[in-house]
């Protein structure tokens, strides 16, 4: 008995919509990346369909050649790794001195994970001021490649709790949910009253967007 492929890529319905996309572009690549070969001879997912996109709607096609729909493909698995992981990734949101690092460390079991930028800091750190520029370059690129793996869906954890005073957070990193840390204004601004000028700055830019994306609503 023949099993029937599990892919849809593999059915008549998808090579009669690539056929379609086809002749709809005029067989020419509309990615044009640095390598195209001009000709297109495959049809590519606007939005990847593993991450959700129509597998079969003619707005979400694109005729590309087999370099650009390659190099595409392996770009959006870097990126969009995290959604087929079965890690849960929690985005812990909130300004500075709210709190954010207790909810994670509180919440988070043997087997998760907590990315946190003082953490990190401290870690590499010891003793010194991690928060001077040149302390700053080097916890970043290590929590940006911490995250990087996260977003590969490479990292191995059951939950995994990202910390961030980034006020357009929600834009940036992967999540699956958020947990919304603030106490309120006046109680943050009073516990980062003594810190850093940076930390006071950030908490400053923070309840700003927060205000701005209410007016907004």
């Amino acid at each position: 008995m023949k099993r029937k492929s599990k892919t849809p890529y593999a059915h008549q319905a998808w090579r009669t919509v690539r056929q379609e996309v086809l002749e709809r572009d005029n067989y020419q690549c509309q990615i044009r990346g640095p390598k195209c070969k001009g000709k297109a001879t495959e049809a590519d997912h606007i939005i990847p369909w593993a991450a959700g996109g129509a597998m079969y709607d003619l707005g979400n096609l694109q005729a590309a050649c087999k370099s650009c729909n390659v190099a595409r493909a392996n770009t959006t698995k870097h990126k969009e790794g995290w959604r087929r992981s079965k890690a849960r990734i929690i985005l812990v949101s909130g300004p500075p001195g709210a709190g954010k690092t207790t909810y994670a460390y509180e919440h988070a079991g043997e087997r998760d994970l907590v990315v946190d930028y003082d953490a990190i800091s401290k870690a590499l750190h010891p003793g010194t001021d991690y928060q001077s520029a040149q302390g700053h370059e080097v916890t970043m690129a290590a929590r940006n490649a911490v995250l990087r793996e996260i977003r590969r869906g490479e990292v191995k954890a059951e939950t995994i709790y990202i910390c961030s005073t980034n006020p357009n957070a929600t834009q940036i990193f992967p999540y699956h949910e958020i947990a919304l840390v603030d106490p309120g204004r006046d109680e943050v601004m009073k516990r980062v009253e003594d810190r850093h000028p940076d930390v006071r700055q950030a908490a400053e830019r923070w309840y700003a967007k927060q205000a701005k994306q209410a007016r907004e609503w």
